[in-house]
């Protein structure tokens, strides 16, 4: 049998180049898994991306796994709220990744019509 392999993630995107860390941190107390700057490597990646991570994940139950993931995020709503607000071109994604031989496919959850973030 095959181990499946993936991993869920909560990111926050912008097309803001400017947009660092640092400013990352004055509004969020929880800090990324990963952080990467918009055209850091020549043309990727494509926008500023702050990512929080499950990390690797082997045999996952992934509803179990975003409920752990809404569960972390959720003591930083107000903090969340409040960078949206004040950014309100920010996209935030939740996010499925499993690896599929060479491929990651992502199963994304549509924030359209979602009040959470309001």
């Amino acid at each position: 049998m095959t181990n499946t392999k993936g991993y869920t993630y909560f990111a926050i995107k912008t097309e803001n180049e400017n947009f660092g860390l640092s400013d990352f941190d004055s509004f969020l107390t929880i800090k990324p898994t990963d952080f990467k700057r918009k055209f850091e490597n020549g043309k990727t990646p494509a926008s500023t991306i702050w990512e929080f991570s499950s990390g690797k994940l082997t045999n996952p139950y992934y509803f179990k796994e975003i409920e752990k993931l809404i569960d972390k995020l959720e003591k930083h709503k107000s903090e969340l709220i409040g960078l949206k607000n004040e950014n309100p071109e920010f996209a935030y994604v939740l996010e499925v990744v499993i690896f599929l031989g060479d491929e990651s496919p992502g199963l994304h959850f549509s924030n359209k019509d979602n009040k959470i973030y309001e």
